[in-house]
């Protein structure tokens, strides 16, 4: 009796199959008709993600395979059995770590099959189908520093602590390249810092901090680096106002809540109501503080006025995503074509209504993780014929010695950025930056402005310094110049006086022709000073004292010739005069004349001291 029960509770555990394995199948199912991967991982009721998509990866690498083990054994005719189950227990037994784990009828029927599918893949060769079909491309971890709740040195010391060993990070691109694909980056202990993206931590791929505190409080967020260059390339400011059109799961918008330090307004929308409640409560551990979620279509959200930058990040086929890429995605698969041109149409359609309906936009950043050019340059493409308002950034350019550009043959290619597996090491991401032209045409003319404006300070200065130093030597020559005229003048004068002091002692006996003569000479010497006067009146004042002092030396000098020459003319010159003489003889006749009366004579002797003192 007691040995019994334990074997009933066996053969009840041998018809069950693993729950990881039924919802996988579900999952696998909904996307072959056409939904979204991302959208169906997260809506799975499964705890444990991680391993579902793990299950999952591996089911889409071997698809190919797959197909022909099930073609040729005809299981699904002889056990009647889910296809998207067999696919999934294929798998398992196949190319799993663990094998096919459980006892349940549907695992035990797929695993009699093991030998024939071995000989099968022998006699086709399947083997060189999958080698050349699929390229495994090991990728770096990358975590993101959480800013919103801790510091980058904080960090650092906890990885210091857990005795990981800080590389230095190389000033090129190319070099930073080189760093994580060579063997110094395979030991686990080993980290970089992001050469782009200064809170970006890149790791070995098989590191895991899964159970570290700091993981778990968000201040560590498992995010690559292509998904971090969007809300990087957007980069708004702080105490903006942003709108995140299709947010969820919210990654990117706590990106966009640390860049913008938790200032300002960040509208987080998104459809899915079961992804919505996922975004809210991540957002809520990444501490994400000036965010308001709507649970809606972006295409009805309200139109607010103070949007000034946009990320839109829509759902895609997610086909550049490492070890995701399917052959459906190669274009073999009808459904899957169907579906793409279902998604272009959205991207396209979400596009044009932000770049229209928002009236202050002035960036906005489309961008997703497919490898299809249908949902990227082409999207690109017709929003920008349609669009004039707005033209295209050169991505490249601004994440710095980046060289993937995008798909040539459209015009938006040489713009556009493009992240690829095995050249970046990251996840494969396609990014396109629109920036209003107005916008952009005054930056340009103010930074153009600012140049002009410091050049023609920097040439008023040095015009200014030139001016300075020629007026400096002007008035060093002129100092000179009227220095040199004053000495010249005085040596003039000193030889007309000297003419004239001979020609006045030699002809003092000349009669008043020769006083006259000498009169104007006189004149025109006086006019002579004078004019010198008026030019030098420009001289420093070093060089008007000095002229003053020769000017005033050489006025007495004349004042005393004259003087010398004056009396000696007197002397030589006779005491008679016609008109004091008839002066004389009018006073005489006039005093004889009037002896009779008194008055008279009082009267004459008063006009007569009146004219005197007129004299």
């Amino acid at each position: 009796m007691v040995t019994e029960k334990p074997v009933k509770n066996m053969n009840k555990n041998k018809n069950k199959t693993s729950g990881v394995y039924k919802t996988a199948a579900k999952v696998l199912k909904k996307v072959k008709t056409g939904s979204s991967y991302k959208t169906q991982l997260y809506q799975a009721q499964y705890p444990n993600k991680l391993l579902l998509n793990a299950v999952l990866m591996n089911v889409f690498k071997w698809e190919r395979v797959i197909d022909v083990l099930v073609e040729k054994s005809k299981i699904l005719e002889k056990e009647n059995m889910d296809r998207e189950l067999v696919y999934i227990l294929i798998t398992e037994m196949m190319w799993s770590k663990f094998g096919l784990v459980g006892s349940a009828k549907n695992l035990l029927a797929v695993k009699k099959y093991k030998a024939e599918f071995l000989q099968i893949m022998k006699d086709n060769d399947l083997e060189k189908l999958t080698t050349s079909t699929h390229t495994k491309v090991l990728i770096p971890r990358f975590f993101r520093v959480n800013t919103l709740l801790t510091t980058i040195e904080k960090i650092l010391e906890k990885l210091s602590n857990l005795k990981f060993i800080k590389l230095k990070t190389p000033k090129s691109y190319a070099q930073f390249l080189e760093l994580i694909k060579s063997e110094k980056f395979e030991e686990k202990n080993v980290f970089v810092q992001d050469i782009h993206i200064k809170e970006l931590l890149v790791f070995n791929s098989k590191v895991k901090f899964y159970e570290i505190e700091e993981y778990k409080n968000g201040s560590l967020i498992v995010q690559d680096k292509a998904s971090c260059l969007a809300a990087y390339l957007l980069n708004p400011e702080p105490n903006s106002t942003v709108l995140d059109m299709c947010a969820a799961p919210g990654m990117k918008t706590s990106h966009l809540a640390a860049i913008m330090q938790n200032t300002g307004k960040l509208y987080a929308v998104d459809r899915n109501k079961e992804r919505f409640h996922i975004m809210q409560n991540m957002l809520q551990t990444y501490g994400v503080q000036n965010v308001e979620t709507f649970n809606m279509d972006a295409l009805t959200f309200p139109y607010y006025d103070d949007v000034k930058y946009i990320l839109l990040d829509p759902s895609c086929s997610g086909s550049g995503i490492v070890n995701r890429v399917r052959n459906d995605s190669l274009g073999q698969n009808q459904n899957f074509q169907t579906r793409l041109k279902k998604l272009a149409n959205v991207h396209a359609q979400l596009l044009n209504h932000a770049l229209k309906s928002y009236p202050n936009l002035e960036r906005l950043v489309y961008s997703t993780c497919s490898a299809n050019h249908e949902e990227n340059e082409a999207v690109v493409d017709e929003a920008l014929s349609i669009n004039g308002k707005f033209k295209l950034l050169d991505c490249t350019k601004m994440v710095k010695g980046w060289t993937n550009k995008g798909a040539p043959g459209y015009d938006s290619s040489e713009m556009c950025l493009n992240a690829i597996p095995s050249v970046d090491c990251t996840n494969g991401f396609f990014i396109s930056v629109f920036v209003r032209r107005d916008l952009e045409d005054n930056e340009v003319a103010k930074k153009e402005e600012n140049i002009d404006d410091t050049e023609n300070v920097k040439e008023e200065k040095v015009v200014e310094d030139i001016e300075v130093d020629e007026e400096e030597e002007d008035v060093g020559d002129i100092e000179v110049d009227e220095e040199k005229k004053v000495i010249e003048y005085n040596e003039i004068v000193n030889k007309k006086v000297k003419k004239v002091k001979k020609q006045s002692i030699s002809n003092s006996d000349i009669n008043v022709k020769n006083k006259s003569e000498i009169k104007k000479n006189k004149k025109l010497k006086n006019i002579k000073v004078e004019k010198v006067f008026e030019d030098n009146e420009i001289v420093d004042k070093k060089v008007k004292k000095v002229k003053k002092s020769s000017i005033t030396n050489m006025d007495n000098n004349l004042e005393k010739k004259s003087q010398i020459i004056k009396n000696k003319n007197i002397e030589s010159t006779p005491l008679v005069k016609s008109k004091n003489a008839k002066r004389r003889e009018r006073r005489l006749k006039l005093e004889k004349a009037n002896k009779s009366s008194g008055l008279q004579t009082t009267k004459a002797k008063k006009q007569k001291k009146v004219k005197v003192e007129q004299t």
